[in-house]
Order: C-alpha cells, then sequence, then structure tokens
C-alpha cells in the first residue's frame, strides 16, 4: 500500500483494478501524472498490479476491498483521508455478470440480489462515503461503469436479466445524483459503456482491446470543468439507454 504521490497530486480510487477494464483504466489515469488507489480482492493481486505500474514508472498504490463489505468500504474511506486527505476522482468499476445470456425467466432471485448488491448498491455507497469529500475540495470526477447492453433503446433481444437490469439501475442512480449535485462546484458524475472488449467477461473474440474500453471512462474521469454531467457515454458521445 506504499504511493509515492506529491502533494498537489490529482488522486483516484478505481474499483475491481486487477484486470480488464479497471487495470487498463488503472494505467491510463497513472500515465496522466494522477495517483490511482486500485482496489482487489487479494493482497496477492493488489502487489502484483504494483509491481506491474511501478515497474513502469507509474504512481499506483493497492487496498484490498470486497465491495460489498460496509466496513471495508469505510476502512479504504478512512485510509484515503489520512494518505492523501483528498479523492478527485472515484471509478466505480467492480461488477459481476453470472446470468449472461440467461432467460430472466430461469434467474435465481437470490442471484439478482447479489448482482444488484455488487453492481448498483456497492458503487452508491462508495459515492456517498467519497462525495462531501470532493464538495469539500470543490472538484471532483465519479464514473459509474455501466454497459450498452443496459440501453433499453437499442435492444431487440432479452436475456442477462439481473446484469442488464442493474447497469440500468446504475444509469439512473448517475442521472439522479448528478441532478443533485447541479449547484456543487465543479463535480461531473457519468455513466460511461466500455463496449464488448476483450476481457474475461466478453471473451478473446471480442472487437475491442480493453484499452480501447477504458478510453471513455478516462475521459470522463478527467473532464474538464465544462464537461458534461449526468449523462451516459458511450466512444465519448451520448448514448440511449
Amino acid at each position: 500500500m506504499s504511493h509515492t504521490e506529491t502533494p498537489t497530486q490529482r488522486v483516484a480510487l478505481v474499483t475491481g483494478a486487477n484486470r480488464g477494464i479497471g487495470l487498463e483504466v488503472t494505467r491510463q489515469l497513472a500515465r496522466q501524472g494522477i495517483h490511482v488507489v486500485a482496489t482487489t480482492r487479494s493482497e496477492s493481486m493488489g502487489q502484483a498490479l504494483v509491481n506491474e505500474m511501478t515497474a513502469a514508472g507509474l504512481s499506483v498504490s493497492s487496498f484490498v476491498l470486497e465491495v460489498t463489505d460496509t466496513e471495508q468500504c469505510q476502512a479504504l474511506f478512512g485510509h484515503i483521508s489520512k494518505a492523501y486527505g483528498r479523492l478527485d476522482i472515484l471509478v466505480n468499476n467492480a461488477g459481476i455478470a453470472p446470468d449472461q445470456w440467461q432467460s430472466g425467466f430461469q434467474l435465481d432471485i437470490d442471484l439478482f440480489r447479489e448482482v444488484m448488491d455488487v453492481n448498483v448498491y456497492s458503487a452508491l455507497r462508495l459515492i456517498q462515503l467519497f462525495t462531501p469529500m470532493m464538495q469539500s475540495q470543490g472538484y471532483g470526477r465519479i464514473v459509474n461503469l455501466s454497459s450498452e447492453l443496459a440501453s433499453l433503446a437499442t435492444s431487440e433481444m432479452g436475456s442477462t436479466l439481473a446484469y442488464r437490469t442493474s447497469k440500468g439501475a446504475l444509469n439512473t442512480v448517475t442521472k439522479l445524483l448528478s441532478l443533485e449535485l447541479k449547484d456543487a462546484p465543479n463535480i461531473k458524475m457519468n455513466a460511461a459503456a466500455p463496449g464488448w472488449c476483450q476481457t474475461e467477461l466478453g471473451g478473446e473474440g471480442a472487437p475491442r482491446t480493453a484499452a480501447e474500453g477504458a478510453d471513455t471512462v478516462v475521459w470522463l474521469a478527467t473532464l474538464p470543468e465544462d464537461g458534461p454531467t449526468g449523462g451516459f457515454y458511450r466512444d465519448r458521445e451520448p448514448y440511449p439507454w
């Protein structure tokens, strides 16, 4: 959990950062000179990530986090408050899709609850913890990882009910909370659809690399003061949902 940030360096938090989109978002933010606190589900995963980033000359530290654990989230808040005294960027990337292509008629309700807990409630918990800090410092960028599968406006197929519903709910959380922040100084909250990417979830046959999928996320995480808020974006453009 060592870190090498400078007092004026921006600090970002990326959940689920040890692979896929989260790993690439961590890398791309760090390449912009931002110190990234990357959460993983085990210490060994976190150390491997830090070793990789440090070898590339990037400023990254790790924190073991199960996003559904309230006490661990509070401990993370305490760690960031003590170690850095600020958080500029929050990327809610951690998520699961255990019902991929499964019929909603066969969906186990307990599994549905688990998906909502990881994909929606956990993101909201971190937003609630860190937004007051962003308000006090007059700067904040919050990016929630959604999916083009959450777009009911463009969908012509069913299935994957839990995952898609959770991402649609996350889009709603993003929009409604951004409206509550409309008078807040320079705080932006948006949702991003990375597209179908070559990750553990997307598979090797996906048309996009994880680095390409991370681009819109990083763009939203580093928006200028006149940038948008409350939107859902794919390829840096508004996406219907």
